[in-house]
């Protein structure tokens, strides 16, 4: 669960007219790059009426300083502000690196581990965090540790790499206001969907909810190893790899109980978040020659701990405690170039969930689907491009249109949607978000 945040009004012209002051100072260093920006969700009325979906602005910033005789640094931060106020942020890369030598590298931080091609394009989010900012996009954060990278010297191509880690930095978005006195857990993102308020208790009638949350000491939740091992051979157009990777899983889990007493006008809920682990590893082969790219990838989540999942817990708060083991197998084409790209992607799901007898447990975000991209440039100035992810399973489909114009070298202008579907049953992970429809237009300052 996430903390809660102080109030703040979005202020749009503030934003702007410091992204005027900021980009010039800032322009001047080669190593950095990012961009301010702002948007509104409500060019068509009713569409995506949500609180906190209606009007965001958004910074991001990234420090770069590639090896050299003094080493490599990265430094990756962005953050957001809705219009109810609350603020997203995230630190994806923040790492110093040593001097390459020949063989030998050495990065300690937060590092992304590219590692898996299918957890990263369908956002599963098992290896590494997501950032969260919203669904459609949840992008990557790194995992905080050492990562070592050994190129072998008598076998050409064959690349070792190690990561290790006491620490352990769960996902922050999207987060949940959590009110200790009056006992209530909400939110302000569009993208969190927080336990119920209210349980109908059957003959004692519909009661609020209070939810008391035994918080673990900061020690308990950060003092959590992880280590991993990849083995990777590559050439100028292939890649064989796999990797298996045991750490904490990037999301705490809790652990409830219900206590319903007919006399009382309310329902306690007892809330204890909790680490558990789980073993991840998968492989992964990739063709790429020019603007051209062929993958296959597959990944395994085995948990470590299986804790039973509570009929009447769910069904009064929709908290779901169960853990499955999951597997994944997802491939893709794709060419891209200054001018034209298109991408045709596939993931599916080969661990076996019944919605029905597996109904204590999070449904999978993506079960059987397929993705189709497409994208087009019209000389330097404009380009347009149009995304639509479809579960052949459950029926969810995500689609992205957008048409993007640079007024001038920095400005730029976006125009676009972003719908979601689901199923009629209201019975998938995309559900609880289908009001989280856009039609926006936005600009951008970049550096």
């Amino acid at each position: 669960m996430g903390l809660k945040l102080g109030n703040m009004k979005t202020k749009m012209t503030l934003l702007a007219a410091l992204s005027a002051s900021s980009t010039l100072a800032l322009a001047s260093n080669d190593y950095i790059s990012g961009h301010f920006g702002a948007l509104t969700n409500q060019l068509v009325p009713n569409v995506g009426n949500v609180d906190g979906n209606r009007l965001n602005a958004d910074w991001e910033f990234d420090y770069h300083k590639p090896n050299d005789s003094s080493g490599e640094t990265r430094a990756t931060f962005a953050t957001l502000v809705n219009d109810r106020g609350l603020i997203n942020y995230s630190v994806q890369e923040l790492y110093l690196g040593t001097n390459n030598t020949k063989n030998n590298s050495l990065r300690f931080g937060r590092v992304i581990l590219p590692w898996s091609r299918t957890d990263a394009f369908w956002g599963f989010g098992k290896l590494n965090n997501r950032r969260n900012f919203n669904y459609f996009t949840p992008g990557q954060e790194g995992l905080v540790g050492l990562d070592y990278q050994y190129k072998h010297s008598g076998v050409r191509g064959l690349v070792i790499r190690v990561f290790a880690s006491p620490i352990y930095v769960p996902e922050s978005n999207p987060t949940l206001d959590i009110n200790k006195k009056k006992r209530t857990v909400t939110s302000r993102s569009p993208w969190a969907d927080p336990p119920s308020r209210t349980a109908d208790t059957g003959a004692t009638g519909v009661k609020k909810i209070q939810y008391i949350i035994d918080y673990p000491e900061v020690s308990e939740v950060v003092n959590r190893y992880s280590a991993g091992l990849y083995l990777g051979w590559e050439d100028d157009h292939f890649l064989i790899d796999t990797f298996y990777m045991r750490k904490p899983e990037n999301q705490l889990s809790t652990k409830v109980t219900v206590a319903l007493d007919p006399f009382e006008d309310v329902v306690k809920a007892y809330v204890k978040p909790q680490v558990y682990y789980h073993d991840v590893y998968g492989a992964n082969f990739k063709y790429s020659n020019k603007d051209l790219e062929m993958y296959v990838s597959a990944i395994a989540i085995r948990p470590n701990t299986f804790p039973d999942g509570d009929s009447q817990v769910t069904s009064f708060t929709d908290i779901k405690t169960e853990k499955r083991r999951e597997d994944y197998v997802g491939m893709g084409i794709s060419k891209i170039n200054e001018i034209f790209g298109m991408g045709l992607n596939y993931v599916v799901r080969l661990s076996p969930f019944d919605r029905d007898r597996d109904s204590l447990a999070t449904d999978p975000r993506w079960n059987q689907a397929v993705d189709i991209y497409l994208k087009r440039s019209f000389g330097h100035s404009f380009s347009i491009m149009s995304d639509l992810k479809y579960d052949m399973l459950t029926t969810d489909r995500l689609f992205m249109l957008r048409g993007e114009y640079l007024a001038t070298q920095a400005l730029q202008l976006h125009l676009g949607m972003n719908m979601i579907g689901t199923p009629e049953s209201g019975k998938s992970f995309w559900s609880p978000y289908t009001n989280n429809d856009a039609v926006y237009a936005g600009m951008q300052y970049n550096y």
